[in-house]
C-alpha cells in the first residue's frame, strides 16, 4: 500500500484548518485539541511548514499559524515534498538516482519496468501538483449529511477521473 505518513496527515489537517479560519493566527494547542492530536507533533509539522514557506509563524499573546500560499497555489505535491522529501515512486524517477556517485538501483539500464514506472512517477507526480488546498476545501464542503442522519457519501471527484488513463492507453 502507498500511504503518507502521520506527519503528512496532520499537516493536512491543520493546512485546511488554516485555510478555514479568518480570525488572525491559529495556534497549535487549538488544532490540536480540535482534532485530537499530539501537540508535540503537530508543532513540529507546523514547524516544518514554516520552514517551507507553506505557512507563517505569529509570534506574540494572539500568535499562532497562518497560511503564507494561498489554497489555491497550494498544491499537495508541495505539502509532501515538505513533509517527506521529493516524491519517488521509484529510485530512479528522482531527479537525482545517484547516492554517494553510485546507482540507487542495481538492475540499472537494463531494469524491465524503469521507463514504464517512470511514466506512472510522471503522471502522479502531476496529478499532485494539479490538486490544490482549495481543492480539498471544496472536496469536504461537497460531503454533508442528508436529513435522517445517515451518512452521505461525497459526489464524484472529477479531478481523479482525470489522473486515470483513457482505455487502452499504454503507460
Amino acid at each position: 500500500m502507498l500511504a503518507l505518513t502521520k506527519k503528512t496527515d496532520y499537516a493536512l489537517i491543520a493546512l485546511t484548518h488554516l485555510a478555514r479560519t479568518d480570525d488572525g493566527p491559529v495556534s497549535a494547542r487549538q488544532i490540536a485539541e480540535q482534532y485530537s492530536m499530539p501537540q508535540p507533533l503537530l508543532m513540529n509539522v507546523l514547524k516544518r511548514l514554516a520552514r517551507r514557506g507553506l505557512i507563517k509563524s505569529v509570534r506574540g499573546a494572539k500568535g499562532g499559524y497562518r497560511l503564507a500560499v494561498p489554497p489555491d497555489e497550494l498544491t499537495l505535491a508541495m505539502l509532501i515534498e515538505a513533509m517527506e522529501g521529493p516524491i519517488g515512486l521509484v529510485q530512479c524517477a528522482l531527479e537525482r538516482p545517484l547516492r554517494n556517485g553510485r546507482a540507487v538501483c542495481r538492475v540499472g539500464e537494463n531494469c524491465p519496468i524503469r521507463e514504464p514506472a517512470r511514466k506512472v512517477h510522471t503522471r502522479l507526480q502531476d496529478f499532485l501538483q494539479q490538486v490544490t488546498l482549495a481543492d480539498m476545501l471544496e472536496k469536504d464542503e461537497q460531503h454533508t449529511q442528508p436529513a435522517d442522519g445517515a451518512e452521505a457519501l461525497p459526489e464524484a471527484e472529477p479531478a481523479y477521473e482525470q489522473a486515470a488513463s483513457a482505455p487502452g492507453e499504454a503507460l
